[in-house]
């Protein structure tokens, strides 16, 4: 649909109403004088937002409390899933826990073994865990497990194992273990009656007027006072204290779950943020696995069916009709086996899965437009288990337990607790959250879709701290798959566009491949762009590469822009490398513009190479360097004396010529671009951009 005269009536900054004048002067600089052209669908989801006074859906989310554990001393938390359902290891007399991310074994006279942090343990009598040295048999029982089902080593943050054996929190129940470190490091909250404990990488508070302990997880707040049972506290019921804290406080990051803060309302914008893909219709497939044939179990209140028996969610329309979703792209096929098809519509009933059912987060995925080649998809945060709950606040999980599935192989669904989930906020990671709990000590990860890595227990993460609106799923795919993505951080307003294309020539049997992208932020007129390729002939002996990018900020004119190429040829030897750059200031006119790079023969030994007009050889194992007037000089233990090379330094004279010509006529094109002209593209991979 074409949009034209578009007018943009007002723009909310909730954390930083100042700034709403300049943000809203920048966009309306920005709208084409052509107009738009937007998807039905997206225009059809911004008005039903609209309609809701720019609210976002909420979600009847659960805050059953989880059991709370406190420890003073490095702990590691196992789960599992339920009580522990045992296996048998091929070739070892140890069965294996197969509804658990660690490895938990047991031998024939049932004592249990576990592996975390690095370390062996073995369970005693009293339901404690001590550190035990392992046998041979059990080492080889541990391989052969982890050959079948990869498990979750439970490593410290450094993934590396700890010098001393933590303790082992063991759970079959939700759980979340907050720890310390040593005793409670009390620091008063400059002016509240609140204090909070510094020593933690949780959020943890006590109120001195009614000495309560307040803890917030998964964006979730209990409380409860020294030895009581743990409470929900709903958003209002919170102490007014908690919405005064400064949003410069080491803890403001809370200030994200006390609904009616403006980092509450920026989050609740954030969640409704997509990121968004072109996906191609003819490369894109998926494979579903199940453990025996596939058994479907109805979902409540629809007329739809799930697959129990994968990990893979896989949705049953009618005995012809099914869908799966995989990184973010719904692909449908005629049988619960496929073969899969990129999706170019899915059932509206879909989208009315309640959230007791464990494919929920699916409903966070949407197809917006459809062409002969290409569906362009996004997901909402919502995909990875974010929600606004009743009472505005943004949380992480469901709060259902769901019930797995377990077979010959254990399928989890999306859990709640157990990953010390939290939110942040700030200008330069945007609104993200992360899983705290394994920052110094071992914490399993989540495994479930869509963080599931395909296979039977591998998982993906983006390491502790994950930004919700750069973090994008879209990125496994292969170049060429996904051939165009965008998005935008609500939170620092930095919006990205890239492109990939990669193919093959089986007539010259040349490989090429190429992306661009670019990203800009309207608060702060920060922006970036960039573009790469290559291409590789194996019959010629050829490769060819080269990048180049830009950056800068529209408001200071500050910039900074360079390209690279190198390129080489197996059959000749011959071998070069290139690079220029330019930094400056369009308000000023400064600039500063630089040029280096090599060529090499491998078959002659020779080289040749320049440093900003400076220009050097290498021979008969010497080096040479280019003098002003045009001669040479050969460095030697003395330094730098006057030396006429000859023969094949001669020449090779006028290659070194050229070279510098090389990078004398770069740096005029530079300079006549003012570094910022059309010669510059996209930045692929832009996600990582910050303002």
């Amino acid at each position: 649909m074409q949009l034209s005269h578009i007018k943009v009536d007002s723009v909310e900054v909730p954390t930083s109403p100042d700034k709403a004048g300049a943000v809203l002067d920048t966009l309306v600089s920005r709208l084409p004088p052509k107009g738009l052209t937007a998807s039905l669908d997206v225009l059809q989801a911004s008005y039903v937002l609209s309609q809701r006074g720019g609210r976002v859906p909420r979600v009847a989310v659960l805050n059953t409390p989880p059991r709370i554990f406190f420890a003073t001393t490095p702990t590691v938390l196992v789960s599992v899933d339920g009580e522990p359902e045992w296996r048998a290891v091929s070739g070892t007399s140890y069965q294996r826990a197969i509804n658990t991310r660690a490895l938990l074994l047991r031998d024939g006279e049932n004592v249990l073994y576990l592996k975390a942090a690095g370390h062996w343990y073995t369970h005693r009598e009293d339901g404690t865990w001590r550190a035990h040295t392992a046998s041979h048999e059990l080492i080889n029982a541990a391989n052969i497990a982890n050959t079948s089902m990869p498990y979750d080593p439970l490593l410290p943050g450094n993934r590396k194992p700890a010098s001393t054996a933590p303790a082992i929190l063991f759970a079959t129940e939700p759980t979340e273990l907050v720890i310390t470190h040593g005793p409670f490091r009390l620091v008063a909250v400059a002016g509240t009656r609140l204090q909070t404990v510094a020593n933690t990488e949780h959020a943890v508070f006590v109120d001195t007027g009614t000495r309560e302990i307040y803890v917030l997880i998964s964006g979730r707040w209990f409380s409860a006072v020294s030895g009581g049972a743990w409470q929900y506290v709903p958003g209002e019921k919170l102490p007014p204290d908690f919405a005064k804290i400064s949003p410069s406080d080491p803890k403001a990051n809370v200030l994200v779950s006390i609904p009616g803060t403006p980092q509450a309302r920026e989050a609740e914008i954030a969640t409704t943020v997509p990121q968004t893909a072109t996906v191609s219709r003819a490369k894109a497939t998926t494979i579903v696995r199940y453990d025996g044939e596939p058994r479907f179990l109805p979902i409540a209140g629809t007329s739809l069916s799930y697959a129990v028996n994968t990990a893979s969610p896989v949705v049953q329309a009618s005995d012809r009709h099914y869908y799966c979703v995989t990184n973010g792209v719904w692909f449908s096929g005629a049988t619960p086996m496929g073969p899969w098809l990129v999706a170019t519509m899915v059932p509206d009933d879909i989208y009315t899965i309640p959230v007791s059912s464990p494919l929920y987060n699916v409903t966070y995925v949407r197809i917006y437009s459809v062409t002969a080649d290409t569906v362009v998809v996004g997901y909402t945060p919502s995909y990875q288990g974010v929600y606004v709950s009743l009472d505005g606040a943004v949380v992480f999980g469901t709060g259902y337990a769901y019930p797995p599935y377990i077979g010959a192989v254990w399928f989890g669904y999306p859990a709640t607790y157990g990953y010390g989930a939290g939110f942040a906020l700030g200008d330069e990671q945007g609104f993200s959250y992360g899983f705290a709990a394994g920052e110094d000590w071992g914490a399993a990860w989540p495994y479930w879709e869509p963080y599931w890595w395909w296979g039977y227990g591998y998982y993906w993460g983006y390491g502790y701290y994950v930004n919700l609106n750069q973090a994008n799923f879209y990125g496994r795919w292969g170049q060429g798959t996904v051939t165009y993505a965008e998005g935008w951080n609500a939170w620092t307003g930095t919006e990205w566009r890239a492109a990939a294309v990669q193919g093959y020539n089986p007539a010259t049997g040349a490989h090429y491949q190429g992306s661009r992208g670019a990203a800009f932020n309207p608060y702060s007129g920060s922006f970036a762009a960039g573009r790469q390729g290559s291409v590789v002939n194996p019959s010629t002996g050829q490769a060819v590469a080269g990048r180049g990018g830009a950056v800068g900020n529209a408001y200071t004119g500050d910039y900074a822009a360079g390209r690279q190429i190198v390129r080489s040829n197996l059959e000749s030897g011959r071998a070069g490398a290139a690079e220029i750059g330019i930094s400056g200031n369009t308000q000023s006119g400064e600039r500063t513009v630089t040029s280096k790079g090599v060529a090499v023969n491998t078959n002659t030994g020779n080289a040749i190479a320049w440093n900003n007009g400076d220009v050097y050889a290498g021979h008969d194992g010497n080096v040479y360097q280019r003098t002003p007037d045009g001669g040479w000089q050969m460095q030697t233990p003395k330094g730098w004396e006057p030396a006429q090379p000859g023969g094949d330094i001669g020449r090779n004279l006028a290659d070194q010529n050229r070279a510098r010509a090389i990078g004398q006529q770069r740096s005029a094109q530079w300079r006549q671009t003012g570094g910022l002209g059309g010669r510059v593209g996209g930045m692929g991979r832009m996600g990582g951009f910050r303002r």
